[in-house]
């Protein structure tokens, strides 16, 4: 059986702020529940369209955190959540589960 190992610290030196919406009804409803996540790798990106009304530029971002070395452990990523990394804030589109050796080893977590 091949075990596969966490993603080395080293390679996930980034810290972001994760805010949850708080529910409907809640109180202080209108507010977000704010977690700080150390240990993850944030990669932005921007694209560029060209369209005939002109340019279009997309600001986006992959976060990857490990289920091993990112900090705290089992956080649950949801599509509502906001990440704010470097004074910006994306909202998560996507996230998915890497799995190896029948458990999950990492998330991708598409935000824009």
């Amino acid at each position: 059986m091949m075990l596969s190992r966490p993603i080395p610290k080293a390679l996930l030196p980034h810290t972001i702020l994760l805010k949850t919406p708080r529910p409907e009804g809640a109180f202080f409803n209108g507010e977000h529940d704010e977690i700080t996540i150390y240990n993850v790798r944030v990669e932005q990106n921007e694209k560029v369209r060209q369209s005939k009304s002109g340019e279009n530029r997309t600001r986006g971002a992959k976060m990857y955190y490990d289920c091993v070395n990112s900090a705290p452990l089992n956080v649950d990523f949801k599509s509502e959540q906001l990440v704010i990394f470097c004074g910006v804030t994306y909202k998560i589109e996507a996230v998915k589960a890497v799995m190896a050796a029948n458990k999950i080893h990492h998330y991708r977590i598409d935000i824009l």
